[in-house]
């Protein structure tokens, strides 16, 4: 009886961490999809390009939305600072792929 109650516990652990796992990595590919719409919004101001600078625009407000929902949602699984992790991994593969040390 023992033995199955720990193993309903461990799996359900097992399966938690998963979860949470796919979620940092949802977290960390919408930071990067922020700052890439958010370089194409000022390109867009820059070369005065209104529609699409409002179109980027919006596309950076839902990014961040998100990007507060998620954290919210990974801080109650017990991840301590989501959102400031993601940044420095995403900025760390970045600088990796560049070639930067």
């Amino acid at each position: 009886m023992l033995f199955l109650i720990a193993t309903v516990f461990s799996t359900g652990a097992m399966s938690q961490t998963k979860d949470v796992r796919d979620d940092k990595k949802d977290l960390k590919n919408t930071i990067k999809d922020k700052k890439e719409d958010r370089k194409e919004m000022g390109k867009d101001v820059t070369h005065l390009r209104a529609k699409a600078a409002v179109r980027h625009h919006r596309e950076v407000r839902s990014h961040r939305k998100s990007i507060h929902r998620q954290g919210e949602h990974l801080e109650n699984h017990g991840v301590k600072h989501p959102i400031r992790k993601a940044k420095h991994e995403a900025k760390a593969e970045k600088d990796a792929k560049n070639g930067k040390d």
